[in-house]
């Protein structure tokens, strides 16, 4: 019977271990969004054999992220959450899954499964190079606007993330929140309490900070990791708005000052918000890292 524990701190090296065995494509299948999320998202860890187990349960719906661990003898672990989900009378879901999870899982038990692709759930992917150099006509609005930052704001800089800076990034995150009414939006206030977890537990988390300060103020801040070999993962990047140019301006120089040596660009799903599809969009992703549900094709086989 697998046997499941919050993600924790202390966790960190074994989780982290499983996950380098297998390099993540998306975001969420990273150490750091584990942790930062789990509160709200209820992530619990089970080795069963030579496999990481990830347990959540969200909104009341309790599923499981793919088994991490070697492709060959999959039937095992697959068999085990199948049989947990049976003896805890709970309906079998896995969530996360990208398409090589799925391409494997049904190859490991054909006839059982079927997948539902979850469009709001994927990770845009970019190349690195056009968001740093921004060539071209369609980039053209995303580089006036960084031009004309520069012009209004000749003495702005832009900090690495230290300890110091984390509390005047918090007020930042408060004003943040004001204006765009966090309380009446669970969404928002969830990724809040993550982004405070994340400054919370500053130097103790694999990750790297910045922050645009204008008019001696922190105006705007983001945070990103090293997913895999070739792609950077921008997990955060909050900015006052009423700034013109901010935004495009604290990806692009995040991108030049500490990421130049990465081939791409993951910048996390839209959660099927229009406003935030429109903006990613704008940035002309190469691909989206589509993500799926797999179900039960009948609960028997669960039996």
């Amino acid at each position: 019977m697998l046997q499941f524990q919050p993600v924790t701190l202390k966790d960190k090296m074994l989780i982290s271990e499983f996950m380098a065995k297998r390099p993540p494509v998306i975001i969420e299948h990273s150490f750091n969004t584990l942790f930062a999320w789990q509160e709200q998202h209820a992530f619990e860890w089970a080795v069963f054999e030579d496999w990481l187990i990830i347990k959540t349960t969200y909104q009341g719906i309790t599923s499981m992220l793919p088994p991490l661990g070697p492709r060959e003898g999959l039937v095992k672990p697959l068999k085990e959450i199948l049989s947990y989900f049976e003896k805890n009378s709970l309906p079998c879901l896995f969530t996360e899954a990208t398409l090589s999870d799925i391409s494997y899982i049904l190859r490991t038990l054909p006839n059982t499964f079927k997948t539902v692709p979850d469009r709001n759930a994927a990770n845009y992917i970019y190349r690195a190079r056009d968001l740093l150099e921004l060539k071209g006509k369609r980039y053209h609005s995303k580089k006036n606007h960084i031009n004309t930052f520069r012009k209004n704001y000749p003495h702005h800089s832009f900090l690495p993330l230290t300890t110091r800076l984390i509390p005047y990034c918090i007020e930042t995150l408060e004003e943040w929140c004001i204006q765009h009414n966090c309380k009446i939006y669970p969404t928002l206030l969830q990724e809040k309490t993550a982004i405070l977890k994340l400054f919370e537990n500053f130097g103790d988390l694999d990750y790297l900070g910045a922050c645009m300060v204008v008019n001696g103020k922190i105006e705007g801040f983001t945070i990103g990791e090293q997913l895999n070999e070739n792609t950077v993962a921008i997990q955060i990047e909050k900015a006052n708005g009423a700034i013109k140019g901010l935004y495009p301006a604290i990806n692009q120089m995040f991108l030049t000052q500490f990421w130049q040596n990465n081939l791409y660009v993951n910048r996390a799903e839209d959660l099927g918000l229009a406003n935030l599809r429109k903006a990613k969009m704008s940035y002309h992703p190469c691909a989206l890292a589509m993500k799926y549900q797999i179900k039960l094709l009948s609960p028997c086989h669960c039996c």
